[in-house]
């Protein structure tokens, strides 16, 4: 996390290079200045740039920029986007943009009890989070703190496919340590958590959740398998950018684009290459492929209480009844320190049938 990367303006020709070509489209071409999805993709575009450390020159941002003159009245006017505008400003000042309102804005969200008004735990750490970068040194809340961190060790429950609870726990990592702005103590303690989640994204084929799991088990200090890394970094220059018709819809890659680019430069490698057309509003990577999850889902499910924890007594019950593709995959994972220990959880072997209803109870 300790890159920093120059980039020179864009030439000028039709193509423009991918980081300050992203800034335009994201900012321009993707969707209308008040669209909430327009404030969470360059709130999330811009958040990752700082993360990377990556030294924008303001030039580039300008089309970001323009978008934003009016930001203390629409906070005014939208206070339930607080947290996606306030991201917003702390990270392109981050980014070396003087002049956003920033202290105002956090000024406004104290004298509101914004926070008040979250129900999330995720939602109130990620509040108190920015709260904190804007200089609201007392923006803390122990026990929210003390409940997240315990969520976070408890690595069974990371054995089994539940994005939702996945993404809580990658974030819990980002905000734990300010996306790499301040060191984790005592990182260890959530490893386990972040292999169980990250060898079902890798049984899933789910790249966006994997790249998630790397950068947050570099910023919990703690090594990332090599095999997920290189996956990831063989993934990154393979997106594709295309024009849309204004109307249609937006159901595309864009966060997968973004934190595949970003575990890369955090594992050392160059990331945001190639070039984007002009026009282009869509962002496509490769499709995934679910199956091996699925795959060793209902393998296990079909063997009912037979089902054992123990992955060397059920390897070669399962080999028969999975498809060769699935068995190459699982076969990558097997080498990795805590596969077997995930196999216990992922086999819910300790799980029996229920006891059938009783004749009355039936309908």
């Amino acid at each position: 996390m300790t890159n920093v990367i120059a980039l020179r303006l864009p030439p000028s020709s039709d193509a423009k290079p991918a980081l300050p070509g992203l800034v335009e489209m994201f900012a321009l071409r993707r969707r209308g200045r008040h669209d909430p999805f327009w404030l969470k993709e360059n709130a999330e575009l811009a958040q990752i740039l700082a993360a990377c450390r990556i030294d924008v020159p303001e030039a580039a941002l300008q089309p970001l920029l323009d978008q934003l003159g009016q930001v203390r009245d629409e906070l005014c006017f939208f206070p339930q986007y607080y947290r996606l505008m306030l991201s917003l400003a702390l990270d392109l000042q981050a980014l070396g943009v003087a002049g956003l309102p920033v202290a105002w804005m956090a000024d406004f969200v104290r004298e509101k009890a914004l926070i008040g008004g979250e129900l999330s735990d995720m939602h109130r750490a990620e509040a108190l989070l920015l709260l904190r970068r804007a200089g609201v040194a007392d923006a803390r809340d122990d026990d929210l703190d003390r409940r997240l961190m315990a969520f976070a060790e408890g690595a069974p429950a990371f054995c089994l496919p539940n994005r939702r609870a996945a993404y809580d726990l990658t974030h819990i990592l980002f905000h734990g340590s300010d996306y790499g702005r301040r060191p984790l103590a005592d990182g260890h303690r959530f490893a386990p958590s972040l292999i169980n989640a990250g060898m079902v994204a890798w049984l899933e084929d789910n790249s966006d959740l994997l790249a998630e799991v790397t950068l947050a088990l570099r910023l919990a200090g703690q090594p990332v398998p090599a095999l997920w890394d290189r996956a990831l970094q063989d993934l990154a220059p393979r997106a594709s950018f295309a024009p849309l018709p204004a109307r249609q819809g937006l159901e595309d890659d864009y966060h997968q684009y973004l934190v595949v680019n970003w575990a890369t430069m955090a594992a050392g490698k160059p990331g945001f290459a190639g070039t984007i057309a002009p026009g282009a509003r869509s962002v496509r990577l490769p499709g995934r492929d679910p199956a091996a999850l699925t795959e060793l889902s209902l393998a296990l499910l079909d063997m009912g209480p037979a089902r054992a924890a123990d992955w060397g007594r059920m390897r070669w019950r399962l080999w028969p009844k999975l498809s060769a593709p699935t068995r190459a995959r699982i076969e990558a994972l097997e080498p990795l320190p805590g596969f077997e220990a995930f196999f216990a959880g992922f086999s819910r072997a300790a799980e029996t049938r229920p006891a059938p209803l009783q004749e009355g109870c039936r309908r």
